[in-house]
């Protein structure tokens, strides 16, 4: 799919970079531990005025969880293709609650080579390779690396005011069963202190139909919930369900 448009008839769409990521598209997760529905997160890309894309993630809580916290959080990333890359310009984390606020920003300077990290109106910055992404869009990186068939799922991401590196085996391909139909996908591993295991479905781009998260023994597992915008085989992909 071409991401530039014609800027007169003596361009041609071959003389254009080609992506792997869809221009936009919409979709909505439902958090759940066991038989509890816990949050709802809705995860949107889109391009904004400037003609930056924007990926942003919205979660909020449901259900029985809404009994005991208020709190919302939401993420956005600015950023743009780079050499075929994906190459954050501005991250933001800003998470809400009647009892406490935490705000995160985060600007890349890619002249300098540096991002600047402010936290609550407290900025200070560090030194960053070619290639590092903030903690959001390296999500979409997945996506995009799968697209094209990069073998190679290691990432560089600014995180936590550290640079730390985000590494995804491969574990298998399997067809599993979601609420909105069935979806062939790729089964992914990040290891580490809270194992993550994601299943990438490939009729949605490598969109995550279902991420599962453990810790201390409890599992958190993310399911889909609706999509919208993304590319399916089956029908049943336009559709969406109550959590």
């Amino acid at each position: 799919m071409a991401w530039l448009l014609l800027a007169g008839p003596a361009f041609t769409a071959a003389a254009q970079p080609q992506h792997a990521l869809p221009e936009s598209f919409e979709a909505t997760y439902v958090l759940s531990m066991g038989p509890l529905s816990l949050a709802e997160m809705k995860r949107k890309l889109y391009k904004n005025e400037d003609g930056h894309y924007v990926f942003e993630s919205y979660s909020k809580p449901i259900g029985y969880a809404r009994w005991f916290t208020d709190s919302t959080l939401l993420e956005k990333t600015e950023w743009v293709y780079h050499e075929q890359h994906l190459r954050p310009l501005k991250y933001s984390y800003d998470r809400q609650s009647s009892d406490k606020e935490r705000h995160v920003k985060l600007t890349f300077d890619w002249d300098k080579m540096r991002v600047t990290n402010t936290i609550n109106n407290d900025p200070w910055s560090m030194d960053v390779p070619q290639g590092t992404l903030d903690k959001l869009l390296y999500h979409l990186a997945v996506m995009y690396d799968l697209e094209r068939g990069d073998e190679s799922l290691n990432y560089q991401v600014a995180d936590g005011g550290t640079l730390k590196t985000y590494t995804f085996h491969k574990l298998a391909e399997e067809t599993i069963e979601t609420p909105l139909g069935r979806f062939k996908t790729v089964k992914l591993e990040r290891p580490g202190s809270r194992d993550t295991i994601l299943w990438c479905a490939k009729e949605l781009n490598y969109l995550p139909v279902r991420i599962m998260q453990e810790e201390d023994g409890r599992k958190l597992v993310l399911k889909l919930k609706s999509i919208k915008g993304l590319p399916a085989d089956t029908p049943n992909t336009t559709a969406s369900i109550k959590p």
